[in-house]
């Protein structure tokens, strides 16, 4: 099991059962980043049921919008065999969320090929909500995913002309906070055009309403040129509450600057949390009050594909269920003891999936 260690700047007071503590490893040592107090063990939390957390006067349960691409995945596999999967940031952090019971709509186009419909009966089957996924004539997004020795891959995508990015002329629902609680995007559909312009218009909109949380899932080698991918990314985290990204998106993005002066920089911008993930090493998330680290559980590492995916799932469906992804209970992230639960479980959803080919 993970354990949280914290360093406040300043309120709220620590935990009085903390004590002075130092994460061995990578974690611990990285520049800026210092372990100065531990939280007490707690179990790792499941999420509540929505009908337990619905929102006040009644209303229904919470709908998490998630706006991006589905992409099919082509894994080597034993043989030379390329094996056909269904992926795609945003779609794989809509299906985790929908499995898990928290109300989610994928906002997002599907091609009408063998795999396209593919990729509806995989939303109908995890129960994420169809309402503004819309069906084309155009082909499917795909992505050679080339499986590196730690489970990790690296793509090559094929997007032009396919149904992913073709957003023209369609309706966007309205970030209404009567009936939607969260819009989250990123990844290709943010950066490629004419998706990226739509997308970004529809945040925009939806910024003074609801949470926006942002996942860059950074692939310069489909989304071109590194400094306009850097600025878009900015931009992009200035519209946000929460950013989630890796620590390999800012490696491509600020080679030679650490990962926490990139991450404060970005509060500068306007997220109330950025949230940084290290791969084996655990997370760490930055407040303007705090900065909570979290290790990674111990697990045999099967599949690593779409664990950044299953991480954010973990993270936004954690915080909503539990009552904190309001736009009026921001000022409890300001909470380390919050933040370093809504790490704990995200980590747990992250390890799992990675014990599962194919997940999320």
């Amino acid at each position: 099991m993970p354990s949280a260690s914290v360093r406040s700047t300043g309120p709220p007071r620590p935990h009085p059962e903390a004590r002075p503590h130092t994460i061995p490893g990578r974690i611990g040592t990285r520049p800026g980043i210092e372990a100065r107090m531990r939280l007490p063990h707690t179990p790792g939390p499941a999420i509540p049921s929505p009908q337990r957390h619905s929102r006040p006067n009644g209303r229904s349960p919470p709908l998490i919008l998630v706006a991006g691409e589905n992409v099919i995945d082509l894994v080597p596999a034993p043989g030379g065999q390329l094996r056909p999967t269904c992926g795609g940031g945003p779609a794989n952090t809509a299906v985790a969320l929908a499995r898990r019971g928290i109300p989610t709509a994928l906002v997002g186009s599907v091609g009408g090929d063998h795999f396209g419909r593919r990729v509806w009966r995989r939303h109908i089957s995890a129960g994420v909500r169809r309402d503004w996924l819309q069906r084309t004539d155009l082909p499917s997004t795909l992505g050679l995913a080339v499986v590196n020795g730690d489970g990790t891959a690296r793509y090559d995508y094929w997007t032009t002309g396919t149904a992913d990015f073709a957003w023209e002329g369609r309706s966007l629902p309205r970030p209404d906070p009567g009936t939607v609680d969260l819009v989250h995007f990123g990844s290709l559909a943010a950066y490629l055009e004419p998706s990226a312009r739509i997308i970004e218009h529809w945040v925009n909109r939806a910024r003074g309403a609801v949470p926006v949380t942002f996942d860059p899932n950074i692939r310069l080698g489909a989304m071109g040129d590194a400094a306009k991918v850097r600025e878009r990314t900015e931009r992009l985290a200035g519209l946000s509450t929460l950013v989630r990204v890796s620590e390999r998106d800012l490696a491509q993005l600020y080679p030679d600057t650490p990962v926490d002066r990139v991450a404060r920089e970005w509060l500068g911008l306007g997220p109330e949390l950025v949230v940084v993930t290290l791969g084996d090493a655990g997370s760490v998330a930055f407040h303007r009050n705090h900065t909570t680290e979290m290790t990674a559980p111990r697990v045999d590492v099967v599949d690593a594909i779409g664990a950044g995916d299953a991480f954010t799932s973990g993270l936004l469906g954690w915080l909503t269920s539990a009552g904190w992804m309001r736009l009026d209970r921001l000022p409890s992230w300001g909470n380390p003891t919050v933040v370093a639960a809504a790490l704990r479980y995200a980590s747990q959803i992250a390890a799992q999936a990675c014990t599962v080919p194919g997940a999320p």
